[in-house]
């Protein structure tokens, strides 16, 4: 019976060696990262969710500045101005449509009022994409 043991714990690790080998010889996938820029010119989205206040406060010909915002490791906050959006009209309940007047935009930025009351993120729409 002794021996039925080894023999089990033998095969046991021989296959976990296989195992963990099997995935050290997996070639990691190639991660591709796209930025999604709109330059001077082209049209962005501004999602504010439906808030009544956005909506009163970013108002037609208005130019509302875009920032980006880099998070560190111990929670404070940077923020530098990228561009200036001018508003050009409303998308539905929750977009309002601007135009890069500029900089350049990525998505995710945030547009901010100057009163910091209200902001809105950036869409760049699939066709301005680069």
């Amino acid at each position: 019976m002794s021996s039925v043991k080894q023999l089990v714990v033998v095969i046991a690790m021989l296959l976990l060696a296989v195992f963990v080998s099997a995935c050290a010889t997996v070639n990691p996938q190639a991660q591709v990262k796209t930025v999604t820029l709109a330059k001077t010119g082209e049209t962005v989205y501004l999602f504010h969710g439906g808030n009544k206040l956005a909506k009163e406060e970013f108002c037609l010909n208005d130019l509302v500045p875009v920032y980006r915002f880099y998070y560190h490791f111990n929670n404070i906050t940077q923020r530098s101005e990228e561009g200036t959006v001018k508003i050009t009209g409303y998308e539905g309940d929750h977009f309002i449509k601007g135009v890069v007047v500029e900089g350049r935009i990525r998505n995710g930025d945030i547009a901010i009022k100057h009163s910091g009351a209200t902001s809105c993120m950036i869409i760049v729409p699939e066709s301005e994409r680069e």
